[in-house]
């Protein structure tokens, strides 16, 4: 019995210094693969890990779809504070507070909010988010329709850029989950033609994975512009190296409830 406790107590430091080094490899800000995700537990979260910056960017896809400005699109800084609770059952809900950019002009815009939540039984994470900067809406309204007559004429690829960006952001959002993020790659093939008062693009965008390239998508999008009205996005995705898997969505009438 003396024997055995003599050797029990060698082996803790041992045993400890595993579990310290594990605990910090956890944290560092690296890609993560999904087999390598392990469950949360409720608490502060690293704001620089993989995995807050994941969710940031699924929330800052959502602000740009949501909003619906082509003049006025916002790019992601760093993360401030992170934290999640973990629901028994239903799901993961992440806080998050975050530092946003300009995509155009590089300006640094102010604080956003946001709250995105993974549920087990949803397809896409429900988000509710805000930001103390956002640009006075007539000020974006004058600037969205001098870009709409911009593109009326002959356009630009950045032009084109922007509108393609709200439909890309509305993909990513559908798609994206807790161990996987989208980030558009390269569009393609985009065509315009005028339908009354409304701008209709149709073009190809690759959507790349952030942790899993085998989950790179290829997607068929079409994207509607009135003024008038919120933008409407239709897509159709291809998996790029599994041509059997498609994906399919509408940005018209989504709702949730938080």
């Amino acid at each position: 019995m003396d024997r055995m406790l003599a050797v029990l107590l060698l082996l803790l430091p041992a045993l400890s210094s595993a579990q310290g080094s594990y605990g910090r490899d956890l944290l560092q800000p690296k890609l993560v693969w999904k087999e390598q995700l392990l469950p949360l537990s409720s608490g502060t979260l690293d704001p620089s890990s993989s995995q807050v910056t994941r969710v940031a960017q699924t929330a800052v896809h959502y602000l740009n779809y949501n909003l619906g400005s082509p003049s006025f699109l916002r790019t992601l800084v760093h993360v401030r504070k992170a934290s999640v609770k973990t629901i028994p059952g239903v799901g993961h809900k992440y806080s998050l507070q975050f530092s946003t950019k300009h995509v155009q002009t590089g300006q640094n815009l102010g604080r956003c909010l946001a709250t995105v939540f993974y549920l087990k039984e949803k397809p896409k994470p429900m988000i509710e988010a805000s930001c103390t900067d956002n640009k006075d809406a007539a000020q974006r309204r004058k600037d969205d329709y001098n870009l709409y007559i911009k593109i009326k004429d002959p356009l630009s690829a950045a032009e084109l850029e922007n509108v393609a960006s709200i439909g890309s952001s509305y993909i990513a959002w559908e798609h994206s989950s807790e161990d996987v993020g989208y980030v558009m790659s390269e569009i393609k093939d985009m065509k315009k033609w005028e339908s009354g008062n409304a701008l209709e693009f149709d073009y190809t965008v690759l959507i790349d994975s952030d942790s899993d390239p085998s989950k790179t998508l290829s997607c068929h999008t079409r994207i509607t512009w009135n003024l008038e009205l919120p933008i409407k996005v239709k897509y159709d995705c291809t998996s790029e190296d599994t041509s059997g898997e498609s994906a399919d969505g509408s940005g018209e009438g989504d709702e949730y409830f938080y």
